[in-house]
């Protein structure tokens, strides 16, 4: 049981790179109570966030400045941490949703957590491989290559679960490929030469890389294996205790989604008014930024948001990662699947 519970603890990981924030946690929230006039009063809610303040959390700062949360009579918070401790307090019921990824929710179930995703954030799980062009790396079959070495924070997290579902698709043995624990150093160690190619975010590092003017190769996860990616989550007994709370919180952050897709330079623009350190930064780390962004809309979005919609969970691609998870042995005992996500609070 205690290793289960390291295994629990190392494979969940950071929606980002890097290391989130680790504010104090925030208490229970009650359920809304009423003003003196007898009018209801707004339901407090605390979203938590595994990562810094971000622009990848736009939709819900947009959500929040445009007033939808509260048209749904919600006073909605921000919290920031990490992504174990975000999704064990979303069980605990200490807060009300979170981000966390499809095999990090699998996980959780599976020590008896009840967590639900109820609305897909990214429709393409955003793990990546990238390295110069120089080096010819274009596919997972050139990471065997002698002299090729793999780059990776460290074996836990999405970086760690995508590198292995990549070569889990391809069947390339582990062994087969030469990794190296690096740390969330991976544009300095791929463009310094320290590793040939890195895992690093779709949206993130290997814009960094292009914008110091070097080509780079993409060798992207969900081209090769459909993992369920990053979600939102809550616990069971809100979603059946407070359902309209549930559904006007999704309701709301898919209207603040919609929105950035619709006008991403406005949505930057409010974005800026909760990411202190981007606001007061110099002009080339907002562009950096403002490129992350756009880059993030394509995980939002795919061939079934056209037609479900955005927010969507796909059954499949549930399936298949936690077929992936039990036969690589990362995740030790059986899970009912279909009790690990709905549809239900996006339409």
């Amino acid at each position: 049981m205690q290793r289960l519970v390291v295994l629990l603890m190392l494979m969940f990981g950071l929606i980002a790179a890097g290391c989130g924030a680790t504010p104090a946690a925030a208490p229970a929230t009650p359920a809304a109570a009423t003003t003196p006039n007898g009018s209801a009063a707004l339901r407090p809610v605390v979203m938590g966030f595994p990562y810094i303040p971000n622009v990848q959390f736009a939709h819900f700062y947009l959500a929040d400045a445009k007033g939808y949360y509260e048209a749904e009579g919600l006073d909605v918070s921000f919290d920031y941490n990490f992504e174990t401790d975000v999704v064990q307090r979303v069980a605990q019921g200490t807060l009300q949703f979170a981000l966390a990824s499809g095999d990090s929710v699998l996980l959780a179930r599976s020590q008896g957590l009840p967590v639900v995703t109820v609305m897909t954030n990214s429709q393409r799980f955003p793990s990546v491989l990238f390295s110069k062009a120089e080096a010819n790396i274009t596919t997972p079959q050139d990471l065997t290559r002698d002299g090729v070495t793999v780059g990776i924070p460290g074996r836990f997290g999405a970086s760690w679960v995508g590198l292995l579902a990549l070569l889990y698709a391809e069947n390339i043995p582990r062994e087969a490929v030469d990794i190296q624990e690096i740390g969330f150093t991976q544009v300095a160690a791929v463009s310094e030469g320290k590793v040939t190619v890195a895992m690093g975010y779709g949206n993130n590092e290997p814009i960094q890389l292009e914008r110091q003017g070097i080509p780079v190769n993409v060798i992207r996860v969900a081209d090769y294996f459909p993992l369920a990616s990053d979600g939102l989550i809550t616990g069971e007994q809100l979603m059946t205790g407070e359902s309209d709370t549930v559904r006007g919180f999704v309701r709301a952050t898919l209207r603040g989604m919609a929105d950035v897709i619709a006008d991403p330079d406005a949505a930057f623009t409010t974005a800026l008014d909760y990411i202190p350190e981007l606001k007061n930064a110099d002009q080339s780390t907002k562009d950096l930024q403002r490129a992350v962004l756009q880059a993030t809309l394509e995980y939002w979005q795919s061939d079934k948001t056209k037609t479900e919609g955005l927010g969507f969970c796909d059954e499949t691609n549930w399936r298949q990662t936690y077929v992936f998870l039990r036969e690589s042995g990362l995740l030790a005992t059986d899970v009912d699947v279909t009790k690990a996500f709905t549809n239900q609070f996006i339409k």
